[in-house]
């Protein structure tokens, strides 16, 4: 994704691999945030829930090495990450009665080893997004939090996991109060767009007419009913972050026009260039559809309160016209033996913006 989209996807890759092979059968260090040597006061919201938004919603929070032959640990909470949130704010903070209602949703937290000039350190990616009590996102917060451990990192990453939660909770207490006036007074916002180049589902592949699919990509085993020769997964995802820059807002709607290599399977013995050539049509309109919601975006408005409203209403709206435009191009297609109409489809979504990610 561009430069705003937090780190760690490498270390995410490495860590699954690890887990993956001899590190199956490692064993586990549970852990524990540690509580703050003194109470966090925020004054200027309270916290009345936690939302695990992560993938993988388990206890497992990443991984550690511990001893002078780096032995792996895998890392989980005793509880649940939203238990272990909570007990956190509980213990460490003290909320005013009187502030605003809000719900702390968690995307990302990943603990792993990370290697710098400064030695053995770990690491912890988080991204926290807070929601008022209508459901709107006030503001989201990304950031890779770093601590040098020496040879037993795993003695010291509570106090990590406590340091990073203590520094959000304050900053957000700080930043807040801009936020939920922009609201209540329904002022306009910045809007960009984004292309989500490393999605985070690691088998969804970004649209990229520069890198065309090949039979590596058709992952899954084709049913044994039926007689379809090939089927892509195809599909748009739009999302969006707020983000606070110099005590102004801007939101960013992250698009993603994808191929789910997971879910999508050639069946043996068909003419291999002629699928491809197909199913690469048949991947172009999603594309093709994320050219037109990017037209709108771009000749649209948009204030606090009507962001997210406005953005399921872009996401319904195209994402509909793309399935419908998809069952089209099957149809009269006919899986690719109509030549004809394979080159006028070919013809209708050659083309893409200048944005196309790189």
């Amino acid at each position: 994704m561009s430069q705003l989209k937090h780190c760690g996807f490498l270390a995410v890759f490495l860590a699954l691999l690890i887990f993956g092979g001899p590190m199956a059968s490692a064993k586990i260090k549970m852990m524990r945030i540690t509580p703050a040597k003194e109470k966090i006061q925020i004054n200027h919201y309270r916290i009345t829930d936690v939302v695990d938004e992560r993938l993988d919603k388990s206890n497992y929070i990443g991984y550690l090495s511990t001893g002078a032959h780096n032995y792996f640990l895998r890392a989980e909470f005793h509880q649940t990450l939203r238990e272990e949130i909570t007990r956190f704010l509980d213990e460490s903070t003290v909320q005013k009665g009187s502030a605003e209602a809000v719900v702390l949703h968690v995307y990302d937290y990943l603990l792993y080893e990370k290697s710098s000039f400064k030695g053995a350190e770990i690491a912890l990616n988080t991204h926290y997004a807070l929601f008022n009590k209508d459901g709107h996102r006030l503001l989201d917060y990304v950031i890779t939090d770093t601590r040098n451990t020496g040879m037993f990192m795993s003695v010291n990453a509570g106090e990590l996991l406590c340091r990073n939660l203590t520094s959000y909770l304050s900053e957000m207490d700080q930043k807040i109060d801009p936020f939920l006036a922009m609201y209540k007074s329904n002022q306009p916002i910045k809007v960009s767009y984004i292309f989500v180049k490393e999605p985070e589902q690691k088998n969804l592949l970004p649209y990229n007419p520069q890198h065309p699919l090949n039979i590596y990509h058709f992952v899954a085993k084709a049913p044994e009913q039926g007689t379809e020769p090939s089927a892509a997964e195809c599909g748009l995802m739009i999302n969006y972050q707020i983000r606070h820059f110099e005590g102004k807002a801007e939101a960013f709607i992250e698009l993603l026009p994808y191929f789910d290599q997971a879910r999508s399977w050639l069946r043996p013995g068909q003419d291999v260039k002629k699928r491809l050539a197909y199913e690469q049509t048949y991947f172009k309109i999603s594309a093709f559809i994320t050219n037109e919601l990017i037209k709108e975006l771009q000749e649209k408005s948009f204030t606090f309160n009507t962001l997210k409203p406005d953005i399921d209403a872009l996401r319904e709206k195209y994402v509909s016209r793309m399935k419908a435009l998809q069952q089209e191009y099957i149809k009269e297609t006919e899986y690719g033996d109509n030549v004809a109409s394979m080159e006028k489809w070919s013809r209708k979504v050659a083309f893409y913006p200048a944005s196309t990610p790189q």
